[in-house]
């Protein structure tokens, strides 16, 4: 007999796992397909998804957009905003982490910067390098050139590791020098060490990013020839910069300093020359503040500051979630709002402020993406500090990543999954698993350390794929620690960067010329033209904008 089409209609509905789509494969017991609760998700009182809420949503956001004015006037002030790594998909998920850890709809949270009316992209190849280092993404946005890998304060003609041909190098100013040479104030603040790859592309010249101090410079190097911590202190713009805050003490410090005091370096980087670069600081500054600890930074009457140097630990400055293990450390936050409050201070010229999560990269690069994510959050509270402080007609801040990296936010997790765990959907207990039978997280990479801890299964006679065990995965319910090790497709020590563009979010002054996909080293340009310093300061607009 026969079947009719409707009967063969039904009978496609009941075993639809035959008919599915083989790219996008059916939930068995999963998604609530026809649950009366999908799509019902609360953001807050009696507030639910259903099309009159988004049809009203959208047009307050439309309305919004219509009436947008562009602010024209003088950036006074100038903030940039580095989140070192942060990828597209690292937003993505620390916006989801926020709002879960708030104990609101993750998906639709926002972070600070998402909140600003204009964005862009930015391409952050280095001229010779699919996907870059953080030391000539930072130039090109500092400077508005881009250079080669692992460079920085030179345009193309550098020589990557060769000292003596650097000495022949075209030299480019960055914004901290146009900004002293206006007569404005300047700062540096980070969780790296001071010397490391993005703050010192603000001050440095130095053909590899790694000769922090004078231990890491080649044999056949010049006398003549600095390395990246006695340029922070001895030249400009570094000298003159008002407040310079992060980590890195080491490179500051002669090795015989440390004799008898039971230190093992961390870095390699106590000083062989003899040279005690924080004396040396506080010898021409004797009206400059000189901080290592916290407490003294807390205790700090920003209006009697003149000029400020803070190294909180001898390596990078601990991360977030270690603070309560190294108490002498800052948090991000407190940085900022000790660094803005003293630029602030009596201020007619205005300042420029690069301020750099620096280890949302690192943490990346460990394999640890929940950490990472910890850490924007971190990147997340400090500029809200900033918001709270300065005037937003008169201040341009951008924020932007220097690269990204290959972590993904993926799988087909519900809407209310907890980012930090495995694929699965929290309203139907559906968990996704991979064909070996197990979960697998939400948070992966294409590469790294996490493949490195997977095993062969014992007394396993197969000889392809099945044979992995993929010990120490997460399990159903369970939230990934910081440290959590996330597995990853190549096995390296290191997770490497992405060539993906990363995001560019701005507001203030000027903020609207970021409006499609630029060049990183466009972010440079911007800077200039908005505050009437460096290689714009003599443009028409300018004529009339003077400080």
């Amino acid at each position: 007999k026969k079947l009719s089409i409707p009967n063969i209609l039904l009978l496609l509905n009941l075993f639809p796992s035959h008919y599915c789509d083989p790219y996008h494969p059916a939930v068995p017991n999963g998604f609530p397909k026809f649950s009366v609760d999908h799509g019902r998700v609360k953001r807050g009182a009696d507030t639910e998804e259903d099309h009159e809420y988004w049809l009203k949503q959208g047009s307050l956001e439309l309305e919004q957009a219509l009436k947008r004015e562009n602010n024209v006037a003088l950036a006074k002030n100038i903030i940039l905003v580095v989140g070192d790594g942060m990828s597209l998909s690292t937003v993505a998920a620390a916006r989801i982490l926020r709002g879960q850890l708030a104990n609101q709809d993750g998906p639709s949270s926002r972070l600070t910067w998402e909140k600003f009316p204009n964005l862009g992209l930015s391409k952050t190849y280095n001229l010779d390098a699919m996907v870059p280092d953080s030391a000539a993404t930072a130039f090109a946005m500092l400077s508005g050139v881009k250079t080669n890998f692992y460079t920085i304060g030179f345009d193309k003609s550098v020589v990557r590791g060769n000292p003596v041909a650097s000495q022949n190098a075209t030299r480019v100013p960055t914004i901290l020098k146009w900004a002293q040479d206006a007569g404005m104030k300047t700062g540096v603040v980070t969780t790296t060490r001071i010397t490391h790859a993005t703050p010192a592309a603000s001050y440095a010249a130095s053909a590899y990013r790694d000769w922090e101090c004078d231990t890491k410079l080649p044999a056949q190097t010049p006398d003549s020839f600095k390395d990246i911590a006695r340029q922070l202190v001895e030249d400009s713009p570094g000298r003159d910069a008002d407040v310079v805050l992060g980590g890195g003490r080491e490179a500051f410090i002669p090795k015989e300093a440390m004799k008898g005091k039971n230190y093992t370096e961390t870095n390699g980087c106590l000083r062989k020359d003899g040279k005690d670069l924080i004396k040396l600081w506080k010898k021409q500054h004797k009206k400059g503040t000189y901080v290592d600890n916290v407490d003294d930074l807390k205790k700090l009457d920003h209006s009697k500051v003149k000029k400020l140097f803070g190294l909180f630990s001898m390596d990078h400055v601990p991360y977030s979630d270690e603070l309560d293990k190294y108490r002498d450390a800052p948090r991000l936050v407190d940085m900022v709002e000790a660094a803005v409050n003293i630029l602030e201070h009596k201020n007619d010229k205005g300042y420029f402020m690069l301020v750099e999560g620096g280890r949302i990269d690192h943490s990346h690069h460990d394999g640890g993406a929940v950490r990472a994510l910890t850490e924007t959050l971190e990147m997340d509270a400090a500029l809200q500090k900033i918001l709270d402080t300065v005037d937003l007609r008169e201040t341009l801040i951008i924020v932007t990543a220097d690269h990204s990296h290959t972590m993904s936010l993926a799988g087909y997790p519900g809407r209310t999954a907890d980012v930090r765990g495995v694929v699965h959907s929290a309203e139907t207990k559906w968990i996704m698993k991979g064909k070996d039978g197990q979960p697998f997280p939400i948070l992966s990479y294409a590469n790294g350390p996490g493949f490195l801890r997977l095993k062969v299964k014992e007394n396993s006679h197969k000889t392809n794929w099945e044979a992995i065990e993929r010990s120490g995965m997460l399990t159903h319910g369970e939230a990934a620690a910081p440290g959590f090790l996330q597995p990853s497709g190549v096995p390296l020590d290191s997770e490497t960067h992405g060539g993906d563009d990363v995001g560019i979010w701005a507001t203030g002054p000027m903020s609207h010329l970021f409006h499609r996909t630029h060049e990183q080293s466009y972010i440079g340009h911007v800077m200039s033209y908005a505050g009437c310093i460096g290689p714009h300061a003599d443009g028409v607009r300018c004529q009339r904008l003077r400080r």
